[in-house]
């Protein structure tokens, strides 16, 4: 038996006993952390426990409408006492922020995590790169405890499966990711329903700010990376919101000929917030951005940095540049473009 495989039965026989579980993921949850916490809040639901779902920034807008998403909290109870606490999809524990109870009342700490540049932590810490989403690592803890899958439960583990994988087309897609989907499917997930929740339901709003977005597009390294920003002033002009920047990023790498994708957002508690998509094997997202402080995947990764709009993007293109082995180029941002 592998250590990862060791590791993720004992996490399963403390969840099989367990009666009171936290479930968590990093700030701001994407996809795949909502619906990880998501499925293994019903799984364990269904086998009798309380479960709960913290999220203090709130689970996006764009994922509301996954099955439990809207039972989290977004405050705890000052009093509250947990037998295990599930950490999903989170490299490190410093991304989950300071707003956990402390240690005593969090009880047995489980980490399920699958990035390659992470930082394990917990008292059973659970990391596979290997796995193209932590629905995965979840998915694996539901047949350790045959515990049966339904329409919901398949519905939010497809739900992350298909935000790791880009809809399955990431180079992370590998056989287990697409057999399971397929046993996702077989238990109730409609794909052509999810996709139509996620990707194919765009409000004005979003529509003028990928517009304004677009306007902002700056090639790089000798149009090997594109970047886009996106301000706090540009949501606003358009009537958007912020999570209506969600997958700008993919319009950044989509471009001719570039390597990486980045979209620069001025993060809402202050710094800048670098996502960063890369296509091939040419540049390590998860690598760059872990020299940056921050982390994730050899194809998707981000960081948070603290400072000026300015200096963030010459540090994310000083760190692709070196990535490239080409000259950092020494131009400045562009500016956005003005509200109207």
């Amino acid at each position: 038996m592998s250590a990862v495989d060791e590791s993720l039965a004992i996490a399963a026989r403390h969840l099989a006993s367990a009666r009171r579980v936290l479930l968590a993921s990093h700030r701001r949850p994407d996809g795949d952390g909502t619906g990880s916490m998501a499925a293994l809040a019903l799984l364990l639901r269904r086998a009798g426990a309380h479960a709960t779902i913290y999220a203090p920034d709130l689970v996006p807008r764009r994922y509301k409408w996954v099955p439990a998403a809207k039972t989290a909290l977004q405050r705890l109870p000052g009093d509250v006492a947990f037998d295990v606490t599930v950490v999903v999809d989170c490299a490190d524990l410093e991304l989950l922020g300071d707003s956990l109870p402390p240690p005593p009342r969090l009880g047995l700490m489980i980490s399920l995590d699958h990035h390659a540049s992470g930082k394990p932590f917990g008292d059973v810490a659970v990391c596979d790169p290997s796995v193209a989403a932590c629905a995965v690592l979840v998915a694996r803890i539901a047949k350790l405890n045959a515990w049966p899958l339904d329409p919901p439960i398949a519905t939010a583990l497809y739900v992350s499966l298909i935000s790791d994988t880009g809809g399955f087309r990431h180079a992370n897609t590998n056989v287990e990711a697409l057999t399971l989907a397929a046993e996702l499917v077989a238990a109730g997930a409609e794909p052509h329903a999810i996709a139509q929740r996620l990707e194919e339901r765009s409000t004005p709003g979003k529509l003028r700010l990928i517009g304004l977005a677009l306007a902002t597009l700056e090639l790089a390294c000798d149009g090997k990376v594109a970047m886009l920003t996106v301000t706090g002033e540009m949501v606003a002009a358009s009537g958007g919101t912020w999570d209506d920047s969600e997958g700008l990023v993919y319009w950044a790498r989509g471009v001719e000929g570039v390597q990486v994708g980045v979209v620069l957002t001025t993060a809402r508690g202050g710094g800048v917030r670098a996502s960063m998509r890369a296509r091939g094997e040419r540049v390590d997202a998860g690598a760059v951005c872990l020299s940056l402080g921050g982390g994730g995947h050899p194809g998707a990764a981000g960081v948070h940095l603290d400072t000026d709009l300015a200096t963030a993007r010459a540090r994310v293109l000083e760190a692709l540049a070196a990535a490239l082995a080409e000259p950092a180029p020494a131009a400045p941002a562009p500016a956005a473009p003005a509200a109207s």
